[in-house]
């Protein structure tokens, strides 16, 4: 049996692996520079900038950076220049922080924006693949900025033009600019008000998203000049997102509601946290709504991470602000040296009868991360925070005697100057406690914007992630199989006959959906589901005999099929119809309310039909009780009854697979006067 070589359509979009690629010229170069907390930037020679952050050194720690070799692929049309980053032995961080990596203008088409024909990635070490990283584009610097929490090799990527980027390269704060607040607000909502089952308004954002013009299949169709293509795409994704789409199996088209609702919740999540975070005061309508769809995120093990850094980010943003707002309103009484020395800096070194490490911003930064993901409620973090606090300031009215001294006698070697032992009743230790605690909220006040940037980075992160599960879900292979059932002692009977899919959209490169079938009138192939949408959704194959045009003939036989996955099946031959009569279980679905019945196929009064159990008359309009036509070499029952006012007509395509006999139903209503139609789709299976 020959392969239908000329049907494999490939499209992949993740600049992975880059094969094939020239390298450019001259050695790799290597720049060192020495930071430390107190120093944490650092400009280099080859125009890259490093920004830690106060957060991320304890000590001292050696920047190299160095400049790789110049990947380029002038077949592809884009170039690589890549920056390995090592920060001492660190890899993983403990924050985000920022790389300013300079690009090339001159690299695009002319006419091409060169701030649009520019991405970054990084490099998997474990897989040796390049891999999405949070990015912008500063335009008027000509520079990439980077946000990463873990170091590896950074790669800027140049294209010749804007499309090839979009496609092929995410750039998630392109993808948010383009939402609004009300659809981020409605779209959350609709999640609230639903209890956190899946939605329309998440299924359009993310449709939105995909095939806009910076996103994932927009930027396909730009690469491909196709004007107007994203917009059309739309309706296709969310039709195939229905579980009553005739053309994709329950179970595909499940999967993309489920993951495309994900993806739609975080970007609307991820929308909002920005807009808290650039504005000084968030209205109460909005953080009500946010906190509610971080704590109904949490209730999910699908969507925990994105939760656990939205409710995190909503509780830095109000409930921690307005306590340490209220902190520095606390009287800052006197505080004994050798109390706030030991709060502050002491760190016992010889175990002598107790374990002390004064805390850092750092420290307690930290703290306050883990209070928060601990109690994703406002009201229990608050309370966890001010009893942190409150017992740290504590811990030194605890101590022995002798345990003071030995801090004293520290205090003495550290600095200049005599220490006084204090010796306080408990109204002064109150009054102490309370003066040191509002130091400490004044010195933490600017540690609340850092950890508010940290949980808007992870939850951004989650949408990355959500982002590549629809990649990786639009990139996945199908096997369509082609099987003639041929009765034994018989021949083929459509051996080297032509076919072709169809519909097929203006974008299809036709030649990619047509073949010719081999020995024993059977083939198969694969192509991506991209591939398939792209090419409109094909949902008939259609056979010519030998010789027959494809363009100007008739097909000699259409078989209509749904695409399911890893594999879709089907049969030359058809079913027959005997194997076919009984009683199926039909789901029906029609703008967005689906509704369960029992049908038997069947003849009555020597008609086929389809007869509802009971009797009402509603069913006709989820499936027209007959007389039915039965085509078996398609194994499509037909059922039109015109009138002068309404017309109706059935479909009901079945199939028979690894024992089950299913089918799939169209029921159309046309009002003719009105000149409006609509349609019911329906899916059943065969039960006795």
């Amino acid at each position: 049996m020959k392969k239908l070589g000329s049907m494999i359509l490939a499209v992949v979009l993740l600049m992975t692996g880059l094969a094939g690629c020239n390298q450019g010229g001259g050695a790799d170069h290597t720049e060192a520079v020495t930071l430390s907390p107190e120093a944490t930037s650092a400009a280099l020679q080859n125009g890259v900038h490093v920004e830690l952050g106060e957060y991320v050194l304890d000590g001292d720690e050696d920047l190299t950076v160095t400049k790789k070799s110049v990947e380029v692929s002038k077949s592809e049309g884009y170039k690589v220049e890549s920056y390995d980053i090592k920060l001492g032995d660190l890899t993983e961080l403990s924050d985000f922080i920022t790389l300013r990596i300079p690009y090339d203008t001159t690299y695009c088409e002319e006419g091409q924006d060169p701030s649009k024909c520019v991405g970054a990635k990084y490099k998997n070490n474990a897989t040796g693949e390049w891999e999405d990283v949070l990015f912008e584009v500063d335009s008027d610097r000509d520079e990439i900025i980077i946000y990463t929490d873990h170091l590896s090799t950074y790669g800027v990527f140049h294209v010749k033009n804007e499309g090839r980027r979009n496609a092929e390269i995410t750039n998630i704060y392109a993808d948010i600019s383009d939402i609004d607040k009300k659809q981020a607000m409605e779209t959350l909502r609709e999640y609230v008000r639903g209890g956190g089952v899946d939605g329309e308004e998440a299924a359009g954002l993310a449709a939105m998203i995909l095939t806009a013009h910076n996103g994932l299949m927009g930027g396909m169709a730009e690469s491909v000049g196709e004007v107007g293509f994203g917009t059309d795409l739309a309706g296709t994704i969310l039709n195939m997102a229905s579980l009553g789409s005739p053309t994709f199996d329950t179970s595909l088209a499940d999967s993309a509601y489920k993951k495309m609702n994900k993806l739609g919740k975080v970007a609307a999540a991820v929308k909002i946290g920005a807009i808290m975070l650039s504005t000084e005061k968030t209205d109460a309508d909005t953080l009500g709504l946010y906190k509610d769809t971080a704590m109904l995120a949490l209730s999910y093990a699908e969507s925990a991470a994105w939760g656990l850094a939205a409710s995190g980010l909503f509780i830095f943003d109000y409930t921690i602000t307005s306590l340490f707002e209220q902190g520095l309103a606390m009287k800052m009484d006197q505080i004994n040296e050798v109390y706030a020395f030991f709060n502050d800096e002491y760190v016992s070194k010889d175990r002598q009868g107790f374990e002390w490490t004064a805390r850092s911003l750092k420290d307690w930064r930290q703290v306050l991360i883990d209070i928060a993901e601990a109690n994703p409620n406002e009201a229990d973090a608050k309370a966890a925070i001010e009893a942190e606090i409150e017992r740290y300031a504590r811990v030194f009215w605890t101590l022995s005697s002798g345990e003071i001294d030995v801090v004293v006698s520290e205090m003495k070697k550290s600095s200049k100057g005599s220490a006084t032992i204090p010796n306080a009743t408990e109204a002064e230790v109150k009054a102490m406690v309370g003066g040191y605690k509002a130091q400490l909220y004044e010195r933490l006040y600017p540690v609340i914007y850092s950890v508010s940037m940290y949980m808007q980075r992870k939850a951004e992160m989650e949408y990355l992630a959500a982002l590549n599960e629809m990649k990786e879900f639009f990139n996945q292979n199908i096997t369509f199989n082609i099987v003639e059932d041929i009765p034994e002692g018989e021949k083929s009977k459509y051996e080297d006959y032509a076919l072709r899919f169809a519909p097929l959209s203006e974008n299809a490169v036709k030649e990619n959906w047509s073949g010719k079938l081999g020995d024993g009138g059977g083939g198969s192939t694969k192509f991506t589901l991209l591939g398939y949408i792209e090419a409109g959704c094909p949902k008939e194959l259609q056979l010519f005999k030998p010789g027959d045009d494809l363009e100007s003939d008739e097909p000699e036989l259409s078989l209509n099929f749904k695409l399911s996955y890893p594999v879709t099946e089907v049969k030359l031959g058809g079913l027959p119809l005997e194997g076919l009569l009984g009683t199926y279980s039909a789901t029906f679905t029609s703008e967005g309310e689906t509704a369960t019945y029992n049908f038997t196929f069947m003849y009555y009064e020597g008609q086929l039909v389809f007869m509802p159990e009971g009797k009402d008359f509603g069913t006709a309009f989820l499936l027209l009780p007959g007389p039915y036509e039965y085509d078996p070499s398609t194994a499509t029952a037909t059922c039109e009854a015109p009138s002068d006012a309404l017309s109706f007509s059935t479909h009901v395509r079945f199939i028979s697979e690894e024992g089950a006999v299913r089918f799939s139903s169209d029921n159309t209503v046309e009002d003719i006067k009105e000149g409006r139609t609509s349609t019911v789709y329906g899916e059943g299976i065969k039960t006795d």
